[in-house]
């Protein structure tokens, strides 16, 4: 009980021990903005890759991976292995990305977009959010198949199988969903290295039609590269375990990448959490 109540998650008054505010707040089940699963995400998940951190950062290389099983490249294929681990992985993001959802939907505005796409869409917990404060908009997730398949179990959950869907792809090597208005990058952006990133900006750009948009949201880190801090916290594992190339990067690196693959109509949007959106529009000439 001693570290827990040095820490302030548990108060002893006259022998009994009692949850803080803290923890009556975030560590009950029972309370909406509880960081369970994302407690089990760093128990299960991150914590033994990180035992790896010092090496990644000497061979450059997400050395964590041997922490689980297969042959791939990164933690999001390696997941598929462990239906378990994956459902796991998948809550915690969906919590992690909840109130950076809210923030997004009320800042952004998506009453033009008649079809939007989000890559990498995890268990389709955006697009859902976004749907119902837009009830014209349809949407898809393009992720992995067994991604997918939680997305669409969510989709169903929430009755909204007329006008979500889930599709089953690779970002980099398969055509995104044609006749789209907006492609919509996630925390995304953060997973793979600027080239790579600059490959998906200009698939976009290529596939997208006139006047469609591309929108980057996630975590920035300051242009003076001094801040802030869950940027420099976040990182790490970006490199130790994700994929071993991802980090958090400013806004104007963002930016000249969609100057690179070819947007000329380039907007950005700070929102609260650190977090921020990007989009370019594709010229119509």
């Amino acid at each position: 009980m001693l570290p827990l109540t040095v820490n302030g998650l548990l108060v002893l008054d006259d022998g009994k021990y009692t949850n803080s505010r803290v923890s009556a707040a975030y560590l009950c089940s029972s309370q909406p903005r509880n960081i369970l699963n994302v407690v089990k995400w760093q128990h299960f998940i991150n914590y033994k890759a990180m035992f790896h951190l010092y090496d990644s950062i000497v061979a450059n290389k997400n050395l964590g991976l041997k922490e689980f099983s297969g042959n791939e490249p990164t933690l999001y294929q390696r997941l598929s292995h462990d239906k378990n681990l994956e459902a796991i992985f998948q809550l915690a993001m969906q919590d992690i990305s909840r109130q950076a959802q809210v923030d997004l939907v009320e800042n952004v505005d998506f009453s033009n977009i008649k079809y939007l796409v989000d890559v990498g869409g995890g268990n389709a917990s955006n697009i859902i959010t976004i749907a119902k404060k837009y009830p014209s908009l349809r949407a898809t997730v393009f992720d992995s198949e067994s991604v997918c398949k939680i997305a669409r179990e969510n989709i169903q959950k929430n009755g909204l199988g007329d006008r979500l869907t889930a599709v089953a792809g690779d970002c980099f090597s398969n055509s995104f969903p044609i006749n789209t208005d907006c492609l919509l990058f996630c925390h995304f952006f953060t997973i793979w290295s600027k080239n790579k990133d600059l490959e998906l900006l200009t698939k976009a750009y290529k596939e997208l039609k006139p006047g469609g948009r591309a929108m980057i949201f996630n975590m920035m880190q300051n242009n003076s590269k001094d801040g802030p801090l869950l940027a420099a916290m976040g990182s790490p594992y970006f490199l130790t375990l994700a994929t071993g190339t991802g980090m958090l990067y400013t806004w104007q690196e963002y930016i000249e990448l969609f100057e690179k693959a070819g947007f000329t109509e380039i907007k950005f949007q700070k929102l609260p959490m650190d977090h921020g959106v990007i989009w370019g529009i594709k010229s119509e000439d």
